[in-house]
């Protein structure tokens, strides 16, 4: 009876604690200051108001939106507890486990006073407590194993948090056996959870991260010790549901570490805000990566086909696409450039038909046929306002992430950025496992906050790794990668005594000699009579941050054609064409008009950008300039960068 009674009483006390907090005496000070101050401010805001005195509103706005941001800052350090709170309890877990599997386990905490929001602390507690004990159970070896290969007896866990990029990151680190990814693999395919073609074109990175698959688990027999038979997808499971990540590294025979990244708070978090149809949704900012905007003009080009799926190319990798509005069930929308209305999106493609198509395994040779078939029919010359090369069309993607799934979400629009406060969905949307929660915008509206997670799976996006164009795009990447060391066509020349130059050949068009008294400055540009005509001149210096050019008699004038323009680059010998090997550094002295560097006959050559240099000078040139990169694609010293 007695002992009911107690249970009870720890039951109550628990629920005590569960709904409590404590908060400083200095904190609470701080919070009724600034409810005085708004109170003051909205006194001051109804007395502007009703003395018809607008002139002050823009004042009293400014007022009081400090005095809201300083309010929410306090109130949130309200819910801030130290991580400590949970790492207490960790010394006595690992003493009581260690004794029971007969092994000698040191524990160290660092980072005890690190704050994270009340919520999380408890939602964190049974992940990081499954962690710990896998470290003790399934990394540190027995005492005698760990004197065969000379570690000392007693193994070390390190338990460590910090913050870092506006997060807190926790760490599980121990000096034990690691993780074998090619046993890991080989458990993934006996419990038929892989294939063995699959595992043969894994990473060692990913063969670790089959931990994380949904029933996978190393253990012999279910017991009492650390997983329970509970996997570590459990463990990535409750931390993705805070809008956490986590990440292992691992050798063998030396230590793993595991790493959690959490945001401080769920109540208020920083969001990208995109638009798609005529609502506004908002992305976790932890979930994104970059934001890419492709031109309508390349949208055939970088769009790109894998079986059913499309895909875009970026900086060698291939992205898999999904369009938003598809994944929730609105309709499709586009800017006319015509009628510069919103209309209805018929096309079934992103890239109209007309990109690369890839076959993969399982695809439909009907429909790759159909669409080269519909690809030829479409050759005809477009009017430059249609949508197809209107900068209203631009394709709007963000590139998201999600534990190890990476993806890229096609949107109309691309608005701010926000500080948004999390609203839970109602009775109604609960069901629709898109959206993370809700939030009101600063006009009144409502916007969802999408659950980058959910939405792949309701894609039933596929990894690409190991489809055919996924291995062409390695292929194209590597084969570039090479070609960047093969023999290269340069003019190489001088702009000052010290400094060489190199310029593509094949850009080229001819090389004058002048005498310096026939440069002319008008307009703020330097030209030159030549050929009947106006022939504009500019010198590297110009743009890049090189030396001057030399100040002699005679110079030399490298002529390119420029779209339908013509542009001379002043130079100074010695000038020599050379073909050459190159190994082109693309950090070291890269700069506005300087694509890289490399070393030729023994001189630092800075490799010049033509087009960059020109457009720089003349911006106006923007039609000239696409002309002559698309007759330039293929001569440049490295891939075009990607367009964001």
């Amino acid at each position: 009876m007695n002992n009911q009674i107690n249970d009870k009483r720890e039951q109550a006390e628990q629920t005590n604690t569960d709904t409590s907090i404590r908060v400083q005496v200095s904190l609470l000070d701080s919070l009724m200051t600034l409810a005085g101050e708004l109170v003051l401010s909205r006194n001051q805001l109804l007395q502007t108001i009703g003395s018809e005195d607008y002139h002050n509103v823009d004042a009293v706005g400014q007022r009081i939106d400090m005095i809201t941001s300083e309010l929410q800052e306090a109130i949130m350090l309200t819910r801030m507890q130290p991580i400590g709170n949970v790492f207490s309890k960790f010394p006595s877990v690992v003493r009581d486990l260690a004794k029971k599997l007969g092994k000698n386990v040191e524990l160290e905490i660092i980072g005890k006073d690190v704050e994270l929001d009340k919520t999380i602390i408890e939602a964190i507690s049974d992940p990081l407590t499954h962690l710990i004990r896998n470290s003790v159970d399934h990394g540190i070896e027995m005492p005698s194993d760990r004197q065969e290969i000379g570690k000392p007896e007693s193994g070390r866990v390190v338990l460590r948090a910090f913050h870092e990029a506006g997060q807190v990151v926790i760490e599980i680190s121990d000096d034990g056996k690691g993780l074998d990814g090619d046993s890991l693999a080989a458990a993934a395919i006996g419990k038929g959870l892989l294939s063995v073609e699959q595992v043969q074109v894994m990473s060692e990175k990913e063969k670790v991260n089959l931990i994380f698959l949904p029933g996978f688990s190393t253990a012999q027999e279910v017991s009492d010790v650390s997983g329970r038979g509970v996997g570590m997808d459990v463990v990535k499971t409750n931390l993705d549901t805070l809008g956490g990540s986590i990440d292992i590294v691992s050798e063998i025979n030396c230590r793993t570490t595991i790493s959690i990244k959490l945001p401080l708070t769920l109540a208020i978090i920083p969001c990208q805000i995109i638009m798609t149809g005529d609502e506004r949704y908002a992305i976790p900012q932890v979930n994104l990566e970059e934001l890419l905007r492709i031109p309508a003009h390349q949208v055939k080009e970088r769009i790109e086909c894998v079986g059913n799926a499309e895909v875009v190319r970026l900086r060698g990798n291939l992205l898999p696409l999904i369009r938003l509005a598809d994944v929730i069930c609105i309709e499709r929308t586009y800017f006319d450039p015509v009628d510069c209305e919103k209309k209805v999106d018929r096309r079934e493609r992103i890239s109209d038909r007309r990109g690369r198509v890839s076959q993969v395994s399982g695809s439909d040779d009907q429909g790759l046929q159909q669409a080269k078939t519909t690809g030829a029919k479409q050759s005809q010359p477009r009017l430059i306002d249609d949508r197809r090369h209107s900068p209203r069309s631009a394709l709007n993607i963000v590139v998201v992430s999600t534990g190890s799934m990476r993806y890229g979400l096609i949107v109309d629009q691309l608005l701010d950025s926000e500080e948004i406060v999390i609203k839970p969905l109602g009775i109604h949307l609960q069901g629709c496992k898109g959206y993370a929660g809700a939030t009101t915008m600063g006009d009144g509206r409502i916007a969802l906050i999408l659950d980058v997670s959910n939405l792949a799976r309701m894609a039933e996006l596929m990894p690409l790794d190991d489809t055919h164009r996924a291995a062409e795009v390695a292929a194209t990447t590597e084969e570039t990668l090479r070609m960047n060391n093969e023999r290269q066509s340069l003019l190489v020349f001088r702009s000052s005594e010290e400094e060489q130059f190199g310029v593509n050949l094949d850009l080229v068009d001819r090389i004058e000699k002048i005498n310096q008294s026939k440069i002319e400055e008008l307009g703020g540009k330097r030209v030159m009579q030549y050929r009947g005509g106006s022939l504009p001149l500019i010198c590297v210096d110009d743009v890049a941050t090189v030396q001057s050019l030399a100040d002699r008699e005679d110079l030399l004038v490298i002529v390119f054609n420029y779209g339908s323009k013509t542009v001379g680059l002043l130079a100074i010998g010695p000038i020599d064409a050379l073909e050459v090997n190159v190994d082109i550094d693309n950090v070291t002295l890269k700069q506005n008009g300087i694509q890289g560097s490399a070393i030729i006959n023994g001189y630092t050559t800075m490799l010049v950008d033509v087009p960059e240099l020109i457009d720089t000078i003349y911006p106006e040139w923007v039609d000239d300039s696409l002309e002559f990169l698309s007759e330039e694609q293929g001569t440049s010293f490295t891939p075009s960068s990607d367009a964001h």
